[in-house]
């Protein structure tokens, strides 16, 4: 297998994508149609996949899925995400040449999405999974680390941050996404005890930038290119404002786990002064005019 270095990394590098379970002529055309900034490299067996990826040296690993390959696929599959939870994977195969079952078994497995290769468009359609099988995998993480804490209805909301923490995404255009005005989410974010939209964001840009930190073979500056960052440094920055650690600090202790932590500790304070804003309210009632009592998460 050629790998390139795995030492830091330069922002947005060339990705090598392993596949597996080995060369194939589907192997051959998803060499040919990998868009820009990809290359497809062939991995023998999972030792050496294991490896590769624990290296930084794979991005992304390809399981081609379906007939003779399917077996030693889904076995590379349940090895690489048991050692690499958040690595990102995704299935190849012609669905009039597996059975339902075999998908199922995919599934189960954490395989992320399926490039179908008898689709139309089959170089576009790779080109678009690639680009978000990494965020969809870190974003399945983040939110396993939340779920107890983010109300169910609100959870497809964090989802959506997290997918799309390189965008830039505007506030009215994430409401409207969920069919609500910038208001309307606002105030259900503050009943639900969440911070408002636009922190609530800036805290889904970190988080995945938390658990991209984690990945072997990534940098401030590698990190801040995939989430368009200026730079490391601004990326730093952030960090340490949102989790009061800088990265030093936060590598000694665990990004992902700090950051995580940093949130929890925000929603615990927003939930105290909620309920001391309410006791006050109820001790002095006439105090508090009409219609002004703040809503939960709010004060003054």
């Amino acid at each position: 297998m050629t790998t390139t270095g795995t030492g830091d990394l330069p922002p947005r590098p060339v990705s090598q994508i392993a596949w597996v379970p080995g060369r194939s002529a589907a192997q051959l055309r998803a060499q040919r149609i990998a868009p820009a900034g990809y290359r497809v490299v062939t991995v023998d067996d999972v030792p050496s996949l294991l490896s590769a990826v624990a290296t930084g040296s794979i991005s992304l690993t390809v399981v081609e899925a379906g007939g003779v390959h399917h077996t030693a696929g889904l076995r590379a599959v349940l090895q690489l995400r048991e050692a690499f939870p958040a690595h990102p994977l995704v299935a190849w195969c012609d669905l009039r040449r597996i059975d339902t079952a075999q998908l199922l078994e995919l599934a189960r497995a954490g395989i992320q999405d399926i490039v179908r290769e008898e689709q139309d468009e089959l170089p576009h359609v790779f080109s678009r999974i690639l680009a978000t099988a990494r965020q969809r995998s870190v974003a399945a993480q983040v939110v396993g680390l939340l779920e107890d804490v983010i109300p169910r209805r609100l959870r497809p909301m964090l989802e959506h941050g997290l997918e799309h923490a390189g965008e830039h995404l505007d506030r009215d255009e994430f409401a409207a996404v969920f069919g609500m005005t910038r208001r309307t989410l606002h105030n259900r974010f503050l009943r639900a005890g969440l911070p408002s939209p636009r922190p609530f964001l800036t805290w889904c840009r970190l988080l995945v930038a938390s658990a991209l930190l984690e990945q072997p073979g990534h940098t401030l500056d590698s990190v801040a290119g995939v989430l368009d960052f200026p730079d490391g440094g601004s990326l730093g920055q952030y960090l340490r404002r949102y989790t009061g650690r800088n990265v030093t600090q936060l590598r000694e202790e665990g990004v992902l786990h700090t950051t995580v932590e940093a949130l929890r500790a925000q929603l615990r304070s927003m939930a105290l002064a909620s309920r001391q804003d309410v006791e006050a309210a109820a001790q002095n009632p006439s105090s508090v005019p009409l219609g002004s009592l703040p809503l939960p998460g709010v004060r003054g």
